[in-house]
């Protein structure tokens, strides 16, 4: 007898099959896609070694493909295998499910519905628009499917009213869905340092939405931290994890800020056990808190010159070359000169005789040669 767990395997081998076919480096963007992806990846979890960044990194579109495929599959939900206190997930109190962008992360919206949750969803505007229309097209086919009569709705975080409209939902009983890792549009911009705080995430610090600290403070409602991934065997796995229940009359500044640490620590076990799994490689730069600059010391008699490719990659693109500074994540076009002298620096005598002097010294204080 076939089973549908047989059915859902044949259906994630044939996404496979399908992705196994695309050639990736003809694909538009690729390469700088890559290169920001492996740079991410060197800043957070630097014991990764940079040759296994580019199999990762299919490994992650494969993921993407599977999870679009999840939210187009109804039973999808009926194969996830629970974690932690099951209870998390029913319909007894209403709760702020932080989760983030690993695994078949829509998942949990899909299982909490299905459990007769009042779910809100909290997403940016661009996913609002991009994928609202699927989300609410598989809600509305779970309602139709189980004779659910709970209540979805779709909050943009992009909204003046959104911390209005969610804490009044809050506190009316329906649970809170939000993505603690952020998304592209949720990144820091100017002017809004004061909704942001430092947290440590691997090798560094990232800034990250405050809100939903807040939110939980205010309202009384705790915060369950969950976790989507996908096992070996592509069985998908929500894991839920100890709530983080605010103290009234506390300093919402603090709570916020040991609540946020707390979330981000929760997630970093999971995401170095399956980082292929987790989108946010992909935007995670944008939310980088800044380095203080190392400051180098210009030594005119050196030894053989090299490019500096700790620091620096060369991406041949179809306009022109392109420098790419890995730890500030900026991008220099460059001639094709340049490019060929980096490359070759060490059947070079000279590198000022053939830059100049100016130009050298440039090459030396930003690091690109040392």
């Amino acid at each position: 007898m076939v089973t549908t767990r047989h059915l859902y395997n044949q259906e994630l081998a044939r996404c496979r099959e399908h992705f196994e076919q695309i050639d990736l480096q003809k694909e538009r963007g690729y390469l700088m896609k890559f290169t920001t992806f492996s740079a991410n990846v060197e800043n957070l979890i630097p014991s990764i070694p940079r040759h296994k960044h580019e199999a990762l990194f299919r490994k992650l579109l494969l993921n993407q493909v599977f999870t679009t495929f999840d939210q187009q599959c109804l039973t999808a939900g009926d194969l996830v295998k629970l974690r932690g206190d099951s209870s998390a997930f029913k319909n007894n109190s209403n709760k702020i499910y932080c989760t983030y962008h690993l695994g078949s992360y829509r998942l949990l919206t899909s299982l909490l519905f299905r459990n007769g949750v009042d779910c809100v969803l909290l997403v940016g505007s661009n996913m609002s628009r991009s994928q609202g229309g699927d989300m609410t097209e598989h809600i509305d086919a779970l309602r139709k499917k189980h004779g659910l009569t709970n209540v979805f709705r779709i909050v943009e975080t992009g909204s003046p009213t959104a911390g209005l409209t969610v804490l009044r939902e809050l506190k009316a009983g329906r649970s809170l869905i939000v993505y603690v890792d952020g998304s592209p549009e949720t990144a820091p911009e100017e002017g809004e340092a004061d909704q942001f705080l430092s947290v440590r995430f691997g090798s560094r610090k990232i800034l990250t939405r405050k809100g939903v600290g807040y939110l939980s403070h205010a309202s009384g409602v705790p915060i369950v931290p969950v976790v989507s991934y996908r096992q070996p065997d592509l069985t998908n796995v929500l894991h839920s994890l100890k709530a983080i229940r605010p103290i009234a009359h506390s300093d919402r500044e603090m709570f916020c800020r040991e609540a946020l640490q707390q979330l981000y620590d929760a997630f970093w076990p999971f995401l170095n056990r399956y980082p292929e799994q987790w989108e946010g490689w992909t935007y995670i730069h944008s939310f980088l808190e800044p380095e203080a600059p190392k400051h180098t010391y210009f030594k005119p008699n050196l030894k053989q010159l090299v490019f500096n490719e700790s620091r620096y990659t060369l991406c041949d693109l179809e306009q022109a070359p392109i420098l790419f500074d890995r730890r500030l994540y900026q991008t220099y076009e460059i001639t094709e000169d340049l490019r060929d002298l980096l490359l070759n620096l060490k059947t070079v005598d000279s590198v000022e005789e053939v830059v100049g002097r100016e130009m050298f010294t440039e090459l030396m204080e930003m690091e690109i040669i040392h």
